[in-house]
């Protein structure tokens, strides 16, 4: 049974625009903020499949977390479950740190 996962205060607590949850297959689970959100979950799914492939390639190890850092700001991944996934989006690049530092603690919660 999955986690879980109350969104809308994730999205709120970590201050970001919006944000959504999807699988490997890049079926979307809930999204809140976020217009095309399947759309999103389909191409963010693509993403965490070619990385997790480069990871595996270069003998990195399990992918964590994604970044992409943008001009405009920053779509965080979080690796939630096997198959599961957090995507979250900020125009405001400066809260990188809080944003990663809040899902690590979020979901080392979880775990115990």
């Amino acid at each position: 049974m999955p986690k879980p996962i109350d969104l809308d205060a994730l999205i709120e607590d970590i201050d970001v625009e919006c944000g959504f949850i999807f699988d490997s297959d890049g079926v979307l689970e809930e999204s809140m903020y976020l217009d095309l959100s399947e759309n999103f979950a389909a191409m963010s799914s693509m993403i965490t499949t070619m990385c997790r492939e480069i990871a595996e390639d270069f003998e990195l190890g399990e992918i964590d977390n994604i970044i992409l850092n943008a001009q405009s700001g920053l779509f965080v991944v979080k690796k939630v479950e096997e198959d599961r996934y957090l995507g979250v989006v900020t125009y405001d690049s400066s809260k990188l740190a809080l944003i990663h530092r809040r899902l690590q603690s979020l979901f080392q919660e979880t775990e115990a």
